[in-house]
């Protein structure tokens, strides 16, 4: 069993006597009870001295004691109403409900104003953002894969909404490899500026651009085939060439100075031959019947109106054969 021997500990007992100094405090805080008088002096006969005098002198009533509220404490108060807005106090001013009244009638009206303000705003930002994608989804469809995504620009409306204010969508207006490619890719560039109701500035400008590019590789189209075309006529030349076959067009003298003149035929001719067989046939008819043959080259003469017709026919096949000295020529 184990035994513990406390420790003592020390004790600190005042010396000074405490109630003697509360009584001491006490007494120098009590004030001084003046004795009752019949009746109070006047200021002539109280005479000189400072107020701490008079109050220890017994005899005299005391001065009136006034309580007054610091200023420093009123200054924070007005410090603090500035800083966190608090409304002065108007519960013993007589017009403070009327004023009071006004002050919220004109609260709401400026609230109600700023409402409407802020309506228009909201909705002038929504038409705008509804035309602004309009607008370039329009350029994005049309341009197919020479165009690229829609970007935007937005801003903070008053209800805390991200609305589109402005946009743009980037298109390649670069030649291709070949006029042909060109072409089709510059006209369906047009096709996309163009294509929204209303085509900006930039729009137009970009439409420009494509055109005349377009009619570039239209002129290139065209050398190329004319050069394309004359190649194969040079090449048919020189294939014929190469064949022995050369053609040569007649000359211009040749065509209109033609010395040879044509065959022509004499009716005299054709009726000695006639007479001749005529001949012929009567002596063979003679040899053969025994009869006498009758010789009509000397004899028989022709008749005018014989003459005559063949005088014509004669005439006719003379100017059919004979070639024409001069362009033009007419006979009455």
């Amino acid at each position: 069993m184990n035994i513990v021997t406390p420790i003592l500990t020390a004790l600190a007992f005042p010396t000074a006597n405490l109630n003697t100094e509360s009584a001491r405090r006490d007494n120098t805080l009590r004030e001084t009870i003046p004795q009752a008088s019949d009746a109070e002096q006047g200021a002539s006969q109280k005479g000189l001295g400072s107020d701490t005098d008079k109050a220890r002198t017994p005899g005299q009533p005391p001065a009136p004691v006034t309580y007054e509220r610091p200023q420093v404490q009123s200054e924070l108060q007005a410090a603090f109403d500035n800083v966190f807005g608090q409304e002065p106090d108007n519960a013993e001013d007589e017009s403070a409900g009327k004023q009071n009244a006004q002050d919220q009638q004109q609260s709401q009206q400026q609230s109600q104003q700023q409402t409407e303000q802020e309506q228009q705003e909201i909705a002038s930002l929504e038409a705008r953002d509804e035309e602004v994608r309009t607008h370039e989804q329009a350029h994005a469809v049309a341009g197919g894969q020479y165009a690229g995504t829609p970007q935007y620009e937005y801003t903070t409306g008053p209800d805390n909404k991200r609305y589109i204010t402005d946009g743009k969508v980037s298109i390649d207006i670069s030649e291709a490899q070949t006029p042909e490619q060109t072409l089709s890719k510059m006209q369906q560039v047009r096709t996309a500026a163009l294509a929204p109701a209303q085509p900006s500035a930039q729009d137009l400008k970009v439409a420009a651009e494509a055109s005349q590019k377009a009619f570039e590789a239209r002129a290139e189209i065209a050398e190329e085939k004319a050069e394309e075309s004359g190649q194969a006529l040079a090449s048919e030349g020189s294939s014929s060439q190469s064949n022995g076959v050369s053609i040569t067009p007649p000359s211009l003298n040749d065509i209109t100075d033609n010395t040879i003149e044509p065959p022509t035929r004499s009716l005299d001719d054709a009726v000695l031959s006639a007479q001749e067989a005529a001949k012929e046939n009567s002596e063979k008819n003679a040899y053969a019947g025994g009869a006498r043959s009758l010789d009509f080259g000397e004899a028989q003469e022709i008749s005018p109106a014989m003459a005559a017709r063949v005088g014509r026919i004669q005439n006719v096949y003379t100017q059919a054969y004979t070639p024409a000295s001069q362009g033009f020529s007419a006979s009455a």
